[in-house]
Formats: structure tokens, C-alpha cells, sequence
């Protein structure tokens, strides 16, 4: 009994250490992601997106509200506060709102929210 539950705890252990190795490992990494810019905010509430919907992006965008980039695919990337922060997380974005653009930043992936930390932006190649 006591060995079966030493290797039980042995295993848990053994789980946790790569779960978490593997979470710093992918959780950051430098990437250069292709989308379209949106105001999270409206597009979680509504599936806002587009040029239709620029005019109110920039409005939330300057009271607060965060922009992110959404990928072809679906997925969702929320701008973050730069490291220096001199500057805000919608710094970037903000002359890109409905637009197309590719961004180069750092990803991080924790509890299935997708955040980026942009470095540079410009509108997408087409």
C-alpha cells in the first residue's frame, strides 16, 4: 500500500514538474502574428470586426478598452503592456484598427488567453 501510494505521489510529482516546465517553455516565445485588429471588448460581445466597426474600436480603444488581433483561424491575441511601459498596451495598434496587419512581438499563452506584447506593427502584405 505504501509503495503503490509512493509511486502515485512519485508520478503526480513527475506530471507537474513537465506540466509546468512545459508551460514556461511555450508560455513565451517571440512570434510575428497576421490578423486583423479589433476591439476585444465588441468583438467577445458581439463579433464586431471590420471597418464598419473602426470608428467605435478607436472610441473604446482610447477610454480603456483593449485591442487585439484576430488571426484568420480564430484565434484571439490581446495587446499587452509593453515591458518599458512608457507607452500603452494599444500604442501600436491604434492607427491599425480594422486593418490587416502583421505584428511582431512576444506571445504568452497562460489559462487559454492569448496575449501579445508587440514590438512592431505594419499592415499585412497582401
Amino acid at each position: 500500500m505504501k509503495k503503490r501510494l509512493l509511486l502515485m505521489l512519485t508520478l503526480v510529482i513527475a506530471g507537474s514538474i513537465a506540466l509546468t516546465a512545459q508551460d514556461k517553455k511555450e508560455s513565451t516565445k517571440e512570434m510575428t502574428i497576421s490578423g486583423e485588429v479589433v476591439d476585444v471588448a465588441c468583438y467577445l460581445a458581439q463579433g464586431a470586426k471590420g471597418e464598419d466597426h473602426a470608428k467605435c474600436a478607436i472610441a473604446c480603444a482610447k477610454a480603456g478598452g483593449a485591442l487585439g488581433i484576430l488571426t484568420a483561424d480564430g484565434k484571439l491575441y490581446v495587446s499587452l503592456l509593453p515591458d518599458s511601459h512608457k507607452n500603452g498596451p494599444n500604442h501600436l495598434l491604434m492607427d491599425h484598427v480594422g486593418h490587416l496587419v502583421e505584428a511582431k512581438g512576444y506571445v504568452r499563452v497562460k489559462g487559454g488567453v492569448n496575449g501579445l506584447m508587440i514590438k512592431s506593427v505594419s499592415m499585412a502584405k497582401m
